[in-house]
């Protein structure tokens, strides 16, 4: 089973088609619950449902978002944490309340309890209405790193030296990142909808092995093809070596 593909001419118009699709969902379940990531991808498709919000064009009063993912030891307060920059890029500009909010604290004492928390709290949601995803260079969807179990839950996991290394984009300096938090690969196949998105050409080779087999813990993002209800929003240059 293959995610349905869908390419857009560039970054906005594809940024236009995900928020579209947050906001559907939303007109059709108000009370939905969305797993959202932080960082580049997603920036486009914050613009325009922040603007969305503020013309009234859609509530996000009544939903519920949870965070893809953490790295250990930030909290919200901490740059370049993951629920710094949703808090800045989506979540206070729309106003919403942290009834509203489940995220990983990337500071607790205890993060294998952390994890046990969310986990419980995602489960007594009734399981995500949507996951948005981006993916990483090495396949990882979340920080769900080469290697993961298909069959994990929300996790504490070691991170491979080129998630270390692309991470540094979203710190104002060299910073040491060795550990995150974050939902599991199970999280994402039992979400009712899976949407990944990616754009650029540094993205094209990773695309074009997430949809070639075989299926393989290896690179998560293969695991996309048995999910029962996936699709990537792609730009041109994120799809050029899967157009033909």
């Amino acid at each position: 089973m293959k995610p349905k593909l869908n390419v857009y001419q560039d970054y906005e118009t594809m940024s236009l088609a995900a928020a579209e699709r947050v906001m559907a969902l939303l007109s059709k379940k108000p009370t939905a619950v969305i797993c959202l990531p932080s960082g580049s991808t997603p920036l486009g498709m914050f613009e325009i449902l922040v603007s969305a919000n503020q013309k009234g064009m859609t509530d996000f009063s009544q939903c519920v978002f949870v965070g893809l993912d953490e790295w250990i030891g930030f909290g919200a307060e901490d740059d370049g944490g993951c629920r710094n920059l949703l808090n800045k890029d989506f979540l206070k500009p729309i106003g919403l309340r942290e009834d509203q909010i489940v995220f990983f604290d990337g500071k607790a004492i205890d993060p294998e309890e952390e994890c046990t928390r969310v986990n419980k709290v995602v489960a007594s949601l009734g399981g995500l209405d949507l996951i948005i995803l981006g993916v990483g260079m090495n396949g990882h969807l979340a920080l769900n790193e080469p290697g993961t179990p298909w069959d994990s839950y929300a996790h504490v996991s070691e991170l491979e030296n080129v998630t270390k290394e692309v991470g540094q984009k979203y710190f104002k300096q060299p910073t040491v990142i060795s550990l995150g938090i974050t939902v599991g690969i199970r999280h994402i196949m039992e979400a009712k909808t899976a949407i990944l998105m990616a754009s650029g050409s540094a993205k094209a080779a990773v695309i074009q092995r997430a949809l070639a087999f075989p299926v393989t813990t290896a690179f998560p993002a293969t695991a996309l093809q048995n999910h029962m209800n996936a699709e990537l929003l792609l730009d041109a240059e994120a799809a050029r070596l899967i157009q033909n």
